[in-house]
Order: structure tokens, then C-alpha cells, then sequence
């Protein structure tokens, strides 16, 4: 059993029940000829930061053998997966969905836009899970898999904070899963956005769950 200091209580973590998601890490959240960086010219300075960590976080993960899964948000090419509350959202802030950017159709299955960014390439062994909803539990198998592997604690990485990382996370815990956000290895494309996402994970003395830098993990991990 690991103990991890983390900003409220201690994260007792059992690394042979644990698994890492690593949230939407691809090519039109993160390459800067991805969507939102090419598209919509949102600042790329903050989810490009996160990479040489979470590549750290990656590797640490891999060496001590804790299950990976990295998501993807996506849509089926008919998109008959996108519920017309979504649809209507993502037209509504100047990115619909599929419409056409440099590394193809925005959010759709199978486009170069979709695929997980280059520096974080999984290895065959490890889960690439296709979402069509912020959380990554919703419409898809990750439940099933965690159940199947015996996981019952997660640790936390991706983009953006406030939006895939937050849903998850708080769906995670809702389900029973025991959650550790790793503030440095989430970003979001306006840092005041990450700031309030760790800040409210804290509040209430920590109700909501557990936050810890990742030096904390591996500290604890070493010790």
C-alpha cells in the first residue's frame, strides 16, 4: 500500500488495484493543427505544457505495472452517437462537430483529429476507449473493464480539467472509485479554468475527493 500526501487527507493506494486514464490526449485538443488550435485559435501554451509530464506519469505507470487507458472523445462517422443537446452545444461555441479542420472531421471516429497525440502513443497492450460524452463512463465499457481487472482506485491525466478530466472523475466517484486528480498532468486551455477545477475538488474539506501533484505519487511510490 502506497500512501499518498495529498492537499487534504492521505490517498491510500493499492497499485495492484489501480489504473491510470489518460483523458483525451489527442491531436484536436492537443497538436496545434488540431480543431481547437488551428480552428479556433485557442491558446495551446497550457495542454502542450502537460505532455513531458504526463509522458513521465506514463512511464513511471508502465514500470510498475498499473493498468493504462487512454480515452478519446469521438463520434461515429454517421454520427448517430451525438445526442442533439450535444450537437446543439458544440455548434453553439463555434465547434460543431465534424466539421472539417486540418486533421479532418472534428471529433469523428477514425480521423487523424481523434488519434491519441504522438508523444503518448499506447502500446498495443494498453486500452484506447472511444467516448461519445465528457465522462468516460458514459456509453462505453471502462466500468466492465476496471470491474474485470479488479480496479478499484484511479489515478487522473488529461484535458481538459473543468471539462472530460472533471466529468470523469466525478462519475468515477459516484461509482465507488477511489479518485486522485494529478493537478500537473490536467490542463486547460485558460488556466483560470484549472485553477477552479482543483480549487473545488478541495473544497468542503475534501468530500469531493483527493488532488496531489504527481511528485507526490512518486515520493510516495519510492518511499
Amino acid at each position: 500500500m502506497v500512501v499518498v500526501n495529498t492537499y487534504t487527507h492521505p490517498f491510500n493506494l493499492p497499485l495492484n488495484q489501480t489504473a491510470l486514464l489518460v483523458i483525451d490526449m489527442q491531436n484536436d485538443f492537443c497538436h496545434p493543427d488540431g480543431f481547437n488550435g488551428s480552428e479556433l485559435g485557442l491558446d495551446m501554451t497550457a495542454v502542450r505544457k502537460i505532455i513531458p509530464t504526463i509522458q513521465v506519469l506514463v512511464n513511471w505507470a508502465r514500470q510498475t505495472g498499473l493498468k493504462i487507458i487512454f480515452t478519446r472523445e469521438s463520434h461515429t462517422p454517421d454520427l448517430s452517437d451525438l445526442s442533439p443537446s450535444k450537437k446543439t452545444r458544440y455548434t453553439n461555441a463555434g465547434s460543431p462537430i465534424g466539421q472539417v479542420g486540418k486533421m479532418g472531421q472534428f471529433l469523428v471516429r477514425g480521423e487523424h483529429g481523434t488519434a491519441i497525440i504522438d508523444e503518448l502513443q499506447p502500446l498495443p497492450s494498453e486500452e484506447q476507449l472511444d467516448k461519445p460524452a465528457h465522462s468516460s463512463f458514459v456509453n462505453t465499457s471502462l466500468d466492465r473493464i476496471l470491474q474485470a481487472n479488479n480496479i478499484t482506485h484511479l489515478l487522473i491525466a488529461g484535458v481538459t480539467t473543468e471539462c472530460c478530466v472533471l466529468a470523469t472523475y466525478r462519475h468515477a466517484s459516484d461509482l465507488g472509485y477511489y479518485c486522485l486528480l494529478l493537478e500537473d498532468c490536467c490542463a486547460a486551455f485558460d488556466p483560470r479554468d484549472h485553477d477552479a477545477t482543483v480549487h473545488i475538488l478541495q473544497s468542503e474539506g475534501g468530500v469531493l475527493g483527493w488532488v496531489a501533484h504527481s511528485s507526490r505519487l512518486f515520493e510516495a511510490a519510492s518511499a
